[in-house]
């Protein structure tokens, strides 16, 4: 499965992203979707970070996309936590379940690591039971 690209996304793949994002959630968690607008809005805000957007491409044609924005977790002991959260992370429909969307998300978090987004404390959260 090695016959992909990942790349930064691009102002002229928008558009592109956006379609194939709303293909991707439609009718999947309720009728129609509103993922598409949400990037689309997404990348106006000062917490999108442009350097973690990442598009994934086979044979030329957008498959995946996936990006992430700064955040903070505010701790019940008044801390608060730089965090960033991820997502919607999009795969064209026939190409689900095929180890795209694990592909493009071992890369966006590779990427966040080196940018020094990995995590440098263990956060348990309430009901956690795992790790």
């Amino acid at each position: 499965m090695n016959d992909y690209t990942i790349r930064l996304e691009e102002k002229k793949d928008y558009r592109e992203v956006e379609n194939l994002v709303r293909e991707a959630f439609w009718n999947v968690y309720r009728p129609g979707c509103s993922e598409h607008y949400v990037i689309h809005v997404l990348r106006d805000d000062p917490a999108f970070v442009p350097e973690l957007d990442f598009v994934m491409e086979q044979d030329g044609i957008l498959i995946g996309q996936n990006m992430f924005m700064k955040t903070i977790i505010e701790a019940d002991d008044g801390r608060t936590i730089d965090v960033l959260t991820m997502g919607p992370i999009g795969i064209t429909p026939e190409l689900k379940r095929k180890g795209y969307g694990k592909a493009i998300l071992d890369y966006s978090l590779e990427n966040a690591a080196k940018m020094g987004f990995a995590p440098k404390e263990k956060l348990k959260l309430p009901g956690q039971i795992f790790g």
